[in-house]
């Protein structure tokens, strides 16, 4: 009732929600879903963020607050050009936030990248700190030079957030937390997006699927690297007969997928506009595998939770991944797919042809375990006072 409102927001929950994520929020759908659940808990939501545009102000609520704060993010920019904008990011943020913040007022802080940007200034304040990978340290330059003291900011946040269940449980590990973080799921924001949509970001994208209508496509779209090694796919759908295409969608530079007939490489659409193409996929790819460097741990990888899992099974579009914690217990578990053993060309063109003899089965279960997801209860706890 309306009468129920008034009472949640003057009493249990914090009004005002100032969200800040260093990099394009048009990257993380997460993010956009995240905003999209404030705005329906009747939170006044402001968003200081990197990277605006009409784009990103038209995906947005019309409710939502939008401000610039620095230069755009660019992950790979000069060393002295990045500390100069970090210190620029850094002075725009808290001087947003000191002129606003009050009693009713909570930070909702988006990723590691966004804590390195504020500091151990934010000691100070009421926060959600929002982790998207599985971090145990923040550094500035390297590995094992200066940095923040990670632990000690996530015991001292109002809530600490991860998206999915073993993460919480090694985070909380590491940083010795009181209590397990919220698992707020990478399931994107509602959208009206059907099977077989219309393509309408891309006239060349267009024109290939309206040419592949009477295909099955193999669908992976996202990054291309050590971590995702989907050359294996190519060399499996080449193996299958001509009903069989392989489709990678991607920024990434990957010459090497060039080599395959079968495969087509498209240019990466925005979020929520890749969903057109999502749609028209006939099996979705989801593959990760432990990497090593200077920004998250290999646990990051085998305890995935990728967005995709949710924007596959909107369609009810069946999936493959390889046998990883993260992937074994949605993929497997809820039979929306299946997990290989082997990334070889054999384990996948197994894999292929099960899920052409058991496509229906795997569909529905795919529907039921999106449907199934509902994140608003979780998030209401994370603004509760």
């Amino acid at each position: 009732s309306a009468a129920s409102d008034v009472y949640k927001r003057q009493v249990l929950m914090y009004k005002k929600i100032i969200l800040i994520q260093v990099d394009s929020i048009l990257l993380y759908p997460p993010t956009m879903a995240l905003i999209y659940e404030l705005d329906n808990a009747c939170c006044d939501i402001v968003v200081l963020t990197t990277v605006v545009n009409d784009q990103l102000k038209g995906v947005l609520p019309k409710s939502v607050n939008v401000h610039k704060i620095g230069k755009d993010y660019i992950y790979n920019r000069p060393l002295l050009a990045k500390l100069e904008n970090l210190f620029l990011v850094r002075k725009n943020i808290w001087d947003y936030i000191d002129e606003c913040y009050d009693e009713d007022t909570l930070l909702w802080v988006m990723s590691n990248i966004t804590v390195k940007h504020m500091g151990m200034k934010l000691l100070n304040y009421r926060y959600n700190l929002h982790l998207f990978e599985l971090v145990e340290r923040v550094s500035y330059i390297g590995k094992h030079t200066f940095g923040l003291d990670l632990a000690k900011l996530a015991y001292a946040a109002h809530k600490v957030i991860v998206c999915e269940y073993n993460r919480a449980q090694i985070t909380q590990a590491w940083f010795k937390l009181k209590e397990l973080p919220l698992v707020i799921s990478n399931k994107p924001m509602p959208n009206d997006f059907k099977r077989n949509s219309e393509i309408t970001q891309s006239e060349l994208t267009k024109k290939i699927i309206e040419k592949l209508k009477d295909k099955k496509i193999i669908l992976y779209q996202g990054v291309v690297d050590a971590e995702r090694p989907i050359e294996p796919i190519a060399k499996a759908v080449e193996s299958l007969d001509d009903s069989f295409v392989f489709m990678v969608m991607t920024g990434s530079k990957c010459d090497q997928l060039k080599l395959y007939k079968k495969t087509i490489v498209l240019p990466y659409i925005t979020a929520p506009y890749h969903l057109e193409v999502t749609s028209h996929a006939f099996v979705g790819i989801l593959i990760y595998t432990p990497v090593y460097n200077i920004f998250t741990s290999p646990l990051n990888s085998i305890y995935c939770a990728p967005n995709k899992i949710y924007e596959f099974s909107q369609f009810g579009i069946p999936m493959i991944g390889n046998n990883i914690p993260g992937l074994k217990y949605t993929i497997d578990y809820h039979k929306m797919g299946i997990c290989v053993d082997k990334l070889d060309i054999e384990s996948f063109g197994y894999a292929i042809k099960d899920i052409v003899d058991n496509f229906n089965t795997y569909s529905k279960n795919a529907l039921d375990f999106n449907e199934s997801d509902d994140k608003s209860k979780i998030i209401r706890q994370a603004i509760k006072k």
